[in-house]
């Protein structure tokens, strides 16, 4: 075919397709002209192809742009934990016990208020010591801070939302092989129940009683265990209308009206006066209570107390009260035959046994740095300090 001719023909079937291309795909109608454009020539041409599209990969977030749901729970604390944060937005216990020196250990009980305040008691094991703690809270980073006008507190580093670690004078977590932790606990009260020996006094059916330790004065409620201990009194013509060294159990009241509720009575100590830290301690007059018999260490929750008066003593062995009569010419002593109740405790009856048996076996009698010892042949059989409660 004659190249015009060609041409001409290609030109009006260009036409023709770009009227049909309305209806295809340009691309195909590209590829079709190209087609007889290169039957009318002998010029090579060169064929486009036409790139692949690629498909477009859908976007997606990193994780660490979706926030989280704010959970109010202690997995939600515990999560933030881990990144250092800690929060005091609810009431919190903590208990535990940590090491003492010479005692098997300290237990702690720890209240800490959402409102900045806390609460603690802390009991000295062995010792017969109990001390409750109020005062406020700090929160310093993960360093827990407590503040008291009265018994001071160690600081503690929260580990974890579960766990509080004691630390040193320094600030530095203690590294030790005993345990320095407290762990969290569902919230709880703090037993506010204390061993007391203060001055008791009854007056038209209204009892107080003042603390020896602390000087704190309170009326005590009349409950049901209140009432022997007041029995005790009115029917002892010797202390009824007096005021009288005293030793129980009892807790304040809740509600701050410096109320106080017994909880056990234990016995009353005519001729006792409280005890001075001041002045050297004195033979009579002292409730002493025991430390050591024979060398052995006696467990001070026992309570074996012991009060010399004129030419009786008195007290209470850990199972049984006692009493007998003596003779003291400056420091020589001679003790009667113990008479005593005659309960039997499993716990108590080896030391009382032991500590009976060498109070009658006693020959000196002294007061060494407000100790006071006992000896036989020169070698200390009991030795006694004063009883705080």
């Amino acid at each position: 075919m004659a190249p015009i001719l060609c041409l001409e023909v290609a030109l009006s079937l260009m036409k023709r397709s770009l009227k049909d291309s309305l209806m295809r795909k340009v691309v195909q109608s590209s590829a079709l002209s190209l087609v007889l454009l290169s039957a009318c020539t002998t010029v090579p041409v060169k064929t486009v192809v036409p790139a692949p599209v690629q498909p477009v990969a859908p976007v997606v977030v990193e994780p660490d742009l979706v926030p989280d749901e704010v959970v109010k729970s202690d997995n939600a604390e515990s999560i933030a934990t881990d990144f250092g944060l800690i929060f005091i937005d609810r009431d919190m216990t903590f208990t535990g016990t940590l090491p003492c020196d010479k005692c098997p250990g300290v237990q702690y009980h720890i209240n800490v208020y959402q409102d900045g305040k806390f609460e603690a008691r802390r009991e000295f094991i062995d010792r017969n010591v109990v001390e409750l703690i109020k005062g406020s809270w700090m929160l310093d980073n993960r360093t827990l801070h407590f503040t008291s006008q009265r018994q001071p507190m160690p600081s503690f580093q929260f580990a974890s939302n579960q766990h509080l670690t004691l630390l040193d004078i320094a600030g530095k977590p203690m590294v030790s092989a005993d345990n320095k932790t407290l762990s969290r606990r569902d919230f709880s009260r703090i037993d506010s129940r204390l061993p007391l020996l203060g001055m008791y006094e009854l007056k038209d059916n209204e009892a107080s009683f003042t603390d020896c330790l602390t000087g704190e004065s309170h009326l005590i409620a009349m409950t049901q265990h209140h009432m022997p201990m007041m029995r005790s009194y009115q029917t002892n013509p010797g202390i009824n209308g007096k005021s009288v060294v005293a030793t129980l159990t009892a807790r304040k009241s809740p509600d701050n009206n410096d109320a106080l509720f017994v909880d056990k009575f234990d016995q009353f100590w005519p001729g006792a006066t409280c005890p001075s830290q001041a002045q050297p301690a004195k033979i009579q007059g002292v409730v002493w209570r025991l430390s050591t018999v024979s060398q052995i260490g006696v467990p001070q929750k026992l309570n074996i107390r012991m009060m010399f008066d004129q030419n009786k003593l008195f007290g209470f062995s850990g199972c049984n009260n006692f009493n007998a009569g003596y003779q003291q010419k400056d420091n020589q002593l001679n003790v009667a035959p113990v008479v005593s109740t005659r309960k039997f405790c499993s716990d108590a009856n080896f030391y009382e046994q032991q500590f009976t048996k060498q109070l009658q076996l006693a020959d000196r009698i002294e007061i060494n740095q407000n100790k006071l010892q006992l000896f036989k042949a020169n070698k200390v059989i009991i030795e006694m300090t004063q009883a705080l409660n």
